[in-house]
């Protein structure tokens, strides 16, 4: 028997790599059925079973993880090579699928995509602006932009800016309640607490080596960074953020730092992907923002 077609094999390493027969169908515009069948047929074709299904979940099996692992990295390959024949032309093409967290993305995203897209005019570009997590090979996202530390992953990494969170208000409430003088004064302030991560929750402070660590109190949580951006700005706490999120309006007196002394853990803006090539529009579309944001972020310290 000879090998198995490649549309049984990329059909499988699909279905692996989005967890799921409907989410993989979706993704190869078939039914969850004629993918189901498809993985039937290379099973057969191969003599050996590869997944393990019940009504409610799947796993690999252990040719299948063994399968599964050379199968992925040989259609990256193919991918790669396809990537390779077409950037040659040199003109950035295609649809280019990008993620951002929603503040970063309007603050330093959205106000350079007309100057890309003029320069880029065959691509297509798909934004998606969400603070919560994504899954780039489940949500087909090509690069995604993310701040802070990054987990262990098989994503690649490619840092692009310096960054840590730092404490700031609004000259506002800083002259109704006055500005504090010292970590402990904190708790005679309203705080807006983060709630989408654990990060926002319990505030860790360094200040020449010294690390320092309180829980915020205040009347108000919020899930998303322009949301407690936007509420710091109108004067209704202080507010532990990302600096870039956080310059604009620093630069436009909307925003004070207070205790510069004290800041959060260095961390950066990275670019992240999956670990096949970076194609041309996608490598010129970080390079170019990237260029921007140098020019325009000043330093969190003042």
């Amino acid at each position: 028997m000879g090998e198995p077609s490649l549309h049984l094999v990329r059909t499988f390493v699909t279905v692996v790599e989005h967890g799921s027969f409907v989410r993989a169908a979706d993704a190869l515009a078939m039914t969850p059925s004629s993918a189901s069948r498809l993985v039937k047929a290379l099973e057969q074709h191969l003599g050996t079973t590869l997944l393990n299904r019940t009504t409610r979940a799947m796993s690999l099996t252990d040719s299948g993880q063994r399968y599964f692992a050379e199968c992925s990295n040989a259609l990256a390959q193919v991918r790669g090579a396809y990537e390779m024949v077409r950037d040659e032309q040199d003109v950035p093409r295609g649809t280019l699928v990008v993620s951002a967290p929603v503040a970063f993305g309007h603050s330093h995203v959205v106000p350079h995509l007309a100057g890309f897209l003029e320069a880029c005019p065959q691509v297509q570009l798909d934004l998606r602006l969400s603070d919560g997590y994504v899954d780039l090979v489940a949500d087909g996202v090509m690069l995604a932009l993310r701040i802070g530390r990054l987990k262990n992953s098989s994503l690649v990494a490619h840092k692009l800016l310096d960054n840590r969170r730092i404490l700031v208000a609004a000259p506002a409430y800083l002259n109704r309640y006055g500005i504090p003088t010292a970590l402990e004064d904190l708790y005679q302030h309203q705080c807006l607490v983060s709630s989408s991560s654990q990060d926002g929750k319990l505030w860790r402070l360094f200040c020449e080596g010294e690390e320092r660590t309180l829980e915020p109190h205040g009347r108000i949580k919020g899930d998303n960074a322009d949301a407690i951006r936007r509420l710091c700005m109108d004067g209704l706490g202080i507010a532990f953020h990302s600096f870039v999120t956080m310059a604009a309006a620093i630069r436009a007196g909307d925003l004070t730092q207070v205790l510069p002394q004290w800041t959060g853990r260095e961390t950066g803006v990275y670019c992240v992907r999956p670990q096949r090539r970076m194609g041309l529009a996608a490598t010129i579309f970080v390079e170019y923002l990237a260029a921007r944001w140098r020019d325009a972020t000043p330093s969190h310290r003042q």
